[in-house]
């Protein structure tokens, strides 16, 4: 009997490594190997490596086992600011090194090179976004050297555009934000609007000539979906203060905007992903004040809400990616969080910190998961109640050692309408609200 019960716990350990969890890697439940846990931006190369710009030590590389730092004491980086970060077709990885270029860093050789003004590669070495094409070329947004200067410029292996068709286009401002759609149409965002190149001319779309399908003028992030759906984050100015302008989708005809005002949504979209059929949202203006709402999934229908009291610690959201096993990374100023398959980080990284609990997906009909993390051991008891307080059903009443668990709920025979889930146990009391649509 001892050695089925053996067996049946390494089971269980296998299973619960592999569930669909939420995971915060910080520099120290990674022993310092996660060096900053500021995360500015996000990258995954053709191996599933996720390439980590930080704000304030260097270049991290995470194979999902190993952590790799490049900074300015053992690599070229002139400077431990990454603005951001992308991989090539050639699975080369490209930084925006703050105020120095940017770099094109070839993993397989471990070579380095640096393009600058200064190299005649780069008009200025101002560099903040970097993204490459359907053909793969590289696209750099930079900041104009003058007003005739380009705000983005083209590598295609051999040399940098630098014609006419890059210049006056954005009236002396650079993309701060570039994006490309299904066709390989290249998108620009810039602070006075969004740029769209076809390989020929340019097309400017702002928030007056959209009729509103644009919630403001300074361009955040740009996302191209599967459908040819482009999907756009912005920030407006009103009354002289920074105000969210929601999320925009452009289906190639018509925009489409949804707000605050008119969804359940905060207005200050910093990065957009895409994961199956559902779209990733992250919401924030780090190094700005503000009461942001983390992280929203929409699948076309709903949006549904994820924030740092239940799921990763800080609402401000950087960047997020999504991997070829859809595992989606976070980058926040706060860390590196991922929702997918957890297999391969150490043992005391598992053991949560704190007693939190969340549910997908939430609204839900008929079922959903509750994932809760249990931080001390002890007895504990997981309940269902309706929204005047009525205890429904008890999931789990019991023993329960530190770590992460998941009880499905099956609500077939409830009517529609608001629930919570509590997890109740020595000193601890917290919920989460369930939303049950039929």
């Amino acid at each position: 009997m001892k050695k089925i019960f053996s067996v049946f716990i390494i089971f269980f350990l296998v299973v619960n490594l592999r569930a669909q969890s939420w995971f915060t890697y910080t520099n120290s439940n990674t022993n310092g190997k996660l060096p900053d846990t500021n995360v500015e931006c996000l990258a995954v190369d053709a191996n599933g490596v996720v390439w980590i710009g930080t704000y304030f030590n260097g270049l991290v590389k995470f194979d999902g086992t190993n952590w790799t730092n490049y900074n300015t004491s053992n690599s070229p980086l002139k400077d431990k600011t990454i603005i951001d970060v992308a991989v090539d077709k050639q699975n080369n990885v490209w930084v925006a090194n703050y105020a120095n270029g940017v770099f094109r860093y070839n993993p397989s050789t471990n070579t380095w090179t640096q393009f600058t003004k200064e190299s005649g590669a780069l008009t200025n070495n101002y560099t903040y976004a970097i993204e490459v094409d359907n053909q793969g070329n590289v696209w750099v947004g930079l900041t104009p050297s003058s007003y005739n200067d380009p705000g983005v410029l083209r590598y295609n292996g051999n040399s940098w555009a630098q014609g006419n068709v890059f210049k006056d286009n954005f009236n002396s401002y650079g993309a701060e934000a570039i994006g490309v759609d299904k066709s390989g149409n290249v998108w620009c965002g810039t602070r006075i609007g969004l740029y769209k190149y076809d390989g020929t001319s340019w097309t400017y779309f702002s928030k007056e000539n959209t009729l509103g399908g644009l919630g403001g003028n300074y361009i955040r992030t740009i996302a191209g979906d599967a459908s040819g759906n482009v999907w756009v984050g912005t920030t407006d100015y009103v009354n002289f203060q920074t105000v969210g302008g929601g999320l925009s989708k452009f289906n190639g005809s018509t925009w489409t905007i949804y707000k605050s005002s008119t969804h359940p949504i905060d207005d200050f979209v910093s990065a957009i992903a895409f994961r199956n059929n559902d779209v990733w949202i992250g919401t924030g203006f780090c190094g700005q004040i503000g009461n942001y709402k983390g992280i929203y999934v929409f699948n076309g229908t709903t949006f549904t809400s994820y924030q740092s009291t239940s799921t990763f610690p800080g609402n401000c959201v950087n960047d997020i990616v999504v991997d070829k096993n859809a595992n989606v990374y976070i980058g926040s100023a706060f860390g590196l969080t991922k929702y997918g398959t957890i297999v391969s980080v150490e043992k005391e990284d598992l053991l949560p910190t704190e007693f939190a609990i969340t549910a997908f997906p939430n609204p839900f009909n008929p079922s959903t998961t509750i994932e809760y993390e249990i931080a001390k051991s002890g007895s504990y008891s997981l309940k269902i109640f309706n929204s005047i307080g009525e205890e429904i059903e008890t999931l789990f009443s019991g023993e329960l050692n530190a770590g992460f668990y998941k009880k499905h709920f099956d609500a077939s025979k409830l009517a529609s309408g608001i629930y919570y889930c509590r997890l109740t146990g020595s000193n601890i009391n917290v919920s989460t609200k369930l939303v049950l649509i039929k």
